[in-house]
């Protein structure tokens, strides 16, 4: 009686958790239609944890999937939330012009909100936005991306001279980059944007 009660509870399961697989692959498949993207996604995950365990290799299937569409258009779900990966410039331009909050929300990065804050410039509609992008756009004149410029290759070329000294005195070993190269763009921001 009770292997009969527990054989028919496991398939009750089963069959729980099949249909749970099933119905989260539905708005997926919905949204999706003809996108290259992955068959199958895991629920709630999705892709997530391809992206977490190699980001590179992540973004750059992505990036061949949408080359290979010829629309410049790839798909995916990760954290229950459908993503659009864009490779086309133009089509980025006609994307970002309809974002508003009718229509769709700009993501930037699974996890944008938090990284960056809510009030972030991509996360602001309208008359917000404009005011925020019209007291900003000084930034960016040709004079002072040009000053920019200047302070950039000036702080890039010392670390470079740090790494080929590091390199040399170690007999010309390779060495990991990653943490020097963070430490060059931290570098590079904080003297472009706060100074020295």
């Amino acid at each position: 009686m009770v292997d009969v009660d527990l054989r028919t509870a496991a398939a009750f399961v089963a069959a729980a958790v099949a249909l749970y697989f099933l119905v989260e692959q539905l708005p997926y498949h919905r949204k999706k239609g003809a996108l290259p993207g992955p068959p199958l996604v895991v629920p709630f995950l999705g892709s997530v944890v391809h992206m977490v365990r190699d980001p590179a290799r992540y973004w750059e299937v992505m990036a061949a999937q949408a080359k290979e569409s010829g629309i410049g258009l790839a798909a995916d779900w990760l954290f229950g939330y459908f993503i659009v990966f864009i490779r086309d410039s133009e089509l980025s331009h006609r994307v970002f012009a309809n974002v508003r909050p009718d229509a769709f929300q700009l993501t930037g990065h699974p996890f944008g909100r938090k990284l960056w804050g809510a009030d972030n410039i991509i996360y602001k509609f309208g008359d917000e936005h404009k005011e925020l992008r019209r007291r900003i756009a000084p930034n960016f004149t040709s004079r002072a991306l040009s000053t920019y410029a200047a302070i950039q290759q000036r702080v890039i070329l010392a670390h470079l001279r740090r790494w080929l000294d590091r390199s040399a005195a170690a007999g010309n070993k390779s060495m990991p980059l990653l943490v020097p190269f963070r430490d060059m763009n931290l570098e590079t921001s904080q003297a472009v944007m706060v100074g020295p």
